[in-house]
């Protein structure tokens, strides 16, 4: 605990009569009830740099505090970071946004040297590239690029901030120049008075850049040059403009990693009646002036800054594969998402300056399985519960077979009753997993065998069996239930477990503030249309651990159908909850299903077919 320890100055303190309250909003405010009456004088004794010597000479001077309890105070301090060794300098010229870099968990000190080693260009330089430039310029991006070939015009001072009205009739790039470097003059500023006129213009000027910001629409072509030209040098690029009276950010495009113009490109209304790019080129209204707002255009040029920042970072971004629409008279945004398509160009590219802002994408599914499946997975909170409710185990004599066991979680709880548990799964890791935990049984017994349920040939038949999310994997269904029917005693139970089919017709809309993803509402999507699917899989805190997971989509129509035809009854149908308490363990887990299903649990029996 050596150093000079301190408040977090961008902390507000309160206390207010038994509490103290630090911070405002969530996830940095922090209430300490019934906090000690001494503890608001040692928070405000820490306003100031202090060593924790001084703080325990303190403390031992103003508390009857022991010895072992003044150290285990100051330890609390430092574990839950209501003091910090401060490193602030108000004379820093970046020191107000080391603050905020603070807030939200980068650390200040390497995000200013990340930015002061980027090379960032913009294509255009009118409302969104001018004031986009100051942002980036003012946070201390290391270079600048900048392209424009034309001049300055009256009009253009309405949102165009950067110039004034004595350089009307001037060099846009120019003037651009002359206003940044007094603005900063640690950023190297390198202006290009050219007009875009073909793809040269980007493999000329900008292919050393980290990002390139393209706020310029015309000539039409342009989105294919800059698209060619990310792929070939690996930087990123976004879009940010107007279409009318809304304002349009993104998408970003992260080359390898998100959807490019060419997977997306033909997603646009004009596709639907052209495929012809020479007719898109030309503009029957000769006289065309897009309109301009300058509230509007602050509003597109600070999220678009925002967002290349957050990227040079290594942030998250919203923009990531996704288009921004801001209805500038109600505020309301639209989004729009892009999907990559699996036969373009970009599938292929494997850039050198991607993004850090996929967490574990290279993860297999196996991987996060072992990871979070005993206890941070929806199977722990949903049907550990559920199962141990619907298998009724006889120590004597049940015999459980368990397809898709995974790591074992409930082939062990059934051993452990009494039960004599055949488990299979097709992941060799997986039940790797379980041979080890499986030394532990105390009362039954586990055989593990390696097979998928198509083709594993079982000697025996059983009292229960288990297939967990196994289904929806396998592109056709029939025959594999109708082996499952042979392999289950007359009187035995088959419990099936299916992601619901609602969940996987649709997706989350979320959004991340406040330190966390917030999922603000599920919208269904394709219900009826069933087939080959592709889905991500997101971890506890909602970070996406795997980007494609291909699965079969069915309906619950189709699912009962199936079990009927393989000669199954349905004795019921659970749509399992979470318990209230798990709200408080896993938050984000907690929101996503208690407000729509996520699993539906089947519980069949052989039909009697002589009965009348």
């Amino acid at each position: 605990m050596e150093g000079l320890y301190q408040l977090k100055v961008h902390s507000r303190i309160h206390k207010l009569q038994n509490n103290i309250a630090i911070g405002s909003m969530p996830p940095h405010a922090l209430i300490i009830e019934d906090a000690p009456e001494y503890l608001s004088n040692v928070l405000r004794f820490f306003s100031s740099k202090k060593t924790i010597k001084e703080a325990e000479v303190y403390l031992s001077d103003n508390t009857n505090l022991s010895s072992n309890e003044i150290n285990l105070l100051l330890g609390d301090l430092i574990e839950n970071e209501i003091i910090v060794k401060q490193n602030y300098d108000s004379n820093n010229r970046y020191s107000r946004h080391s603050l905020y870099y603070e807030m939200i968990d980068a650390n200040a000190e390497n995000a200013q040297k990340i930015l002061a080693e980027k090379t960032v260009g913009l294509v255009g330089m009118g409302g969104i590239g001018s004031n986009v430039a100051m942002n980036l310029a003012a946070a201390g991006v290391g270079k600048l690029i900048f392209s424009d070939g034309d001049t300055i015009e009256l009009s253009n001072l309405t949102r165009q901030y950067l110039y004034k009205e004595d350089q009307v009739g001037l060099s846009k790039v120019e003037s651009a120049k002359e206003q940044l470097q007094l603005l900063n003059s640690e950023v190297e500023l390198i202006p290009v008075c050219e007009s875009i006129s073909g793809e040269e213009l980007f493999d000329n000027h900008f292919s050393e850049c980290d990002f390139v910001v393209l706020s310029a629409d015309s000539p039409f072509f342009v989105h294919e040059w800059i698209n060619n030209a990310a792929l070939k040098y690996g930087f990123s690029y976004s879009n940010a403009g107007y279409i009318e009276t809304y304002g349009a950010i993104g998408p970003l495009v992260i080359p390898g990693e998100t959807a490019c113009y060419e997977c997306y490109k033909d997603k646009g209304d004009l596709y639907l009646y052209s495929d012809n790019k020479e007719e898109f080129s030309v503009n029957l209204n000769e006289s065309f002036q897009a309109p301009s707002y300058g509230p509007l255009n602050a509003m597109v040029s600070s999220i678009q800054a925002n967002e290349v920042i957050r990227h040079l970072l290594g942030l998250k971004t919203k923009t990531s594969g996704k288009r921004l629409l801001i209805n500038s008279e109600i505020y309301k945004i639209h989004e729009e998402n892009f999907e990559k398509k699996n036969n373009c160009l970009c599938s292929d590219i494997k850039g050198e300056k991607l993004s850090k802002n996929t967490l574990n994408s290279d993860k297999e599914l196996h991987e996060v399985y072992i990871e979070e499946r005993e206890s941070d997975s929806f199977n722990s909170i949903l049907l550990d519960k559920t199962m141990s409710k619907l298998v009724k185990i006889n120590k004597e004599e049940t015999k459980i077979l368990d397809i898709g066991c995974a790591t074992g979680e409930q082939a062990l709880y059934f051993a452990n009753k009494g039960a004599k548990v055949t488990a299979v799964d097709i992941s060799d890791d997986m039940l790797k997993v379980l041979d080890k935990k499986a030394s532990n049984i105390n009362a039954g017994s586990i055989k593990t065998m390696r097979g998928n349920i198509e083709s594993i040939e079982v000697n025996d038949t059983f009292n229960y069996i288990v297939c967990n999310n196994i289904l929806d994997y396998l592109p056709e269904i029939d025959r594999t239930l109708r082996k499952l029917n042979m392999f289950l005693k007359n009187d035995g139970t088959l419990i099936v477990t299916i992601p619901h089919p609602v969940k996987d017709g649709g997706g989350w809309r979320k959004d991340y503030y406040n330190g966390k993803w917030n999922y603000e509402e599920f919208i269904l999507k394709d219900y009826f249309n069933e087939g080959l699917i592709e889905k991500s899989r997101e971890d506890k805190n909602g970070e996406t651990v795997i980007k494609s997971i291909k699965t079969y989509h069915r309906t619950t129509e189709t699912y009962f159908n199936s079990f009927t035809d393989a000669g199954f009854k349905v004795v019921s149908l659970l749509e399992p909850q979470p318990l209230s308490t798990v709200s408080e363990t896993h938050p984000i887990l907690f929101e996503k299903c208690s407000r729509i299903p996520y699993f539906q649990v089947f519980v069949l029996k052989k039909e009697d077919r002589h009965a009348i």
